[in-house]
């Protein structure tokens, strides 16, 4: 099998790349309601 690439995001603090492992997502809910994402997968 071949090696999987690592998805990258940008900080929106610092405009670094990063793997999307390094990041902590902030989603803010139709309600108004902000929380953490630590898995990447939440709607917001």
């Amino acid at each position: 099998m071949g090696v999987r690439k690592t998805p990258m995001r940008m900080c929106i603090g610092c405009r670094e790349m990063k793997p999307k492992q390094e990041l902590i997502r902030v989603v803010k809910s139709p309600e108004g309601d902000i929380s953490l994402d630590a898995t990447g997968k939440k709607n917001g």
